[in-house]
């Protein structure tokens, strides 16, 4: 029957805790609702990773030129500090893109993820006491560690998204991906 009440003795539980046996389209119209859901997650939860991690990789920057304007560097040398994050950017993304397909998005998240926290626990590692050309150095050698783990984040971010999109709507992705790195980079 369609009104609840149950057909058989068998239904009697499933009366009592508040459901009905489901009808067959009941069921197909669930099950597909369900895979849809299910083909979003890793989406929504790899797209939420990514938004956090932008969010630290920014933090931990602005750290970074907080303690050393704290310490009297001058613009170049604060400069230099940040030359192997943003030319890590080069190698990690020719080598996230065949580590990606050798090995997976969720790997090259993971990792990203990883040497993000191993960066911010080696920059507790700078010293006060340091020289400038010492903290510069060590600085430096440890933002390397961060520009990695933001390409290798970048790689999971925007695959997933792309992998998502619909052919019909690429176009409409490309603008909007655009849009977005405009406004991030201005």
């Amino acid at each position: 029957k369609c009104d609840g009440a149950p057909t058989s003795l068998d239904d009697e539980p499933l009366i009592r805790l508040g459901r009905r046996r489901l009808q067959p389209t009941e069921t197909v119209a669930r099950t597909e609702a369900t895979q849809q859901r299910d083909a979003l997650l890793p989406f929504v939860v790899i797209s939420s990773t990514y938004l956090l991690f932008t969010i630290t990789d920014g933090a931990l920057r602005m750290i970074v030129l907080l303690h050393a304007y704290r310490k009297s560097f001058t613009a170049m040398e604060v400069t230099l500090m940040f030359v192997l994050y943003e030319l890590a950017g080069v190698g990690t993304n020719l080598a996230a893109g065949i580590a990606g397909a050798r090995w997976g998005i969720r790997a090259t998240l993971v990792t990203g993820l990883l040497l993000q926290i191993v960066t911010f626990g080696l920059l507790f590692g700078w010293e006060d006491g340091w020289s400038k050309s010492q903290a510069i150095l060590y600085v430096t050698g440890v933002q390397l560690f961060g520009g990695v783990a933001k390409d290798l984040t970048k790689l999971g971010g925007k695959t997933v998204t792309k992998l998502v999109t619909p052919e019909e709507k690429e176009t409409q992705l490309f603008k909007l991906v655009s849009l977005l790195t405009g406004w991030k980079n201005s």
